[in-house]
Order: C-alpha cells, then sequence, then structure tokens
C-alpha cells in the first residue's frame, strides 16, 4: 500500500476509467481516488513538488590582452565558455588572444 499523499513531480490530473473509477494521475502515478475528489481536493492523495534546481554559479575569469595594432581586447571565461572582445571573435567565435591565454595559463 502506498503512503498517502504521493508525491509526484508532475502537476497532477483526474481520469474516470471506463469502469467509473477516478483516478489522479501524475506521469507514472496512478491513485484510486473517491468519485467525489475534484482538483481542489486532490492534495489528499497527491502532492505537486516540481524540481528545485540551484542556482548555477558563474565562475569568471578575464584577462586584458594587447592585439597586434595596441589596442586592449578583453578576454573572458565563464563555466569554460570563452570569449574576447576582438572582432574576430565576433566573426569566428575564436581568436589568438584566446589561444594565448590558454596556452599561458596551461
Amino acid at each position: 500500500m502506498t503512503e498517502l499523499p504521493v508525491k509526484v513531480r508532475m502537476p497532477p490530473m483526474l481520469y474516470t476509467d471506463m469502469s467509473g473509477q477516478k483516478w489522479a494521475v501524475s506521469g507514472a502515478n496512478w491513485v484510486a481516488v473517491p468519485e467525489t475528489a475534484t482538483l481542489d481536493s486532490i492534495d489528499d492523495y497527491m502532492v505537486y513538488m516540481p524540481w528545485t534546481s540551484p542556482k548555477p554559479s558563474l565562475v569568471s575569469q578575464s584577462w586584458l590582452v594587447k592585439g597586434s595594432k595596441g589596442n586592449e581586447y578583453n578576454v573572458t571565461v565563464t563555466d569554460g565558455l570563452w570569449s574576447c572582445t576582438c572582432a574576430g571573435f565576433g566573426f569566428r567565435r575564436k581568436c589568438r588572444h584566446i589561444k594565448e591565454i590558454k596556452e599561458s595559463i596551461k
């Protein structure tokens, strides 16, 4: 026998089968409920508890890099994703500035 209320990760619904039995249904969870059950009273049988995920932690580092013409560009890595403020990175999504930083921190 399943202990009530069943904790579910999807919002439950009510279903009445062809024999007249009413069910609270959420994913693979089916609980027989009285025919008087409504969505307002479904918490007696199933409790919706949505997944909660922790906020991602953004680990970020940045470097100022001199360009070939004396310009300065900002190279940043955030959670493993690299970017650069140079035009080359804007067009190609890769550049020598990122390559230089990666090689220098190995």
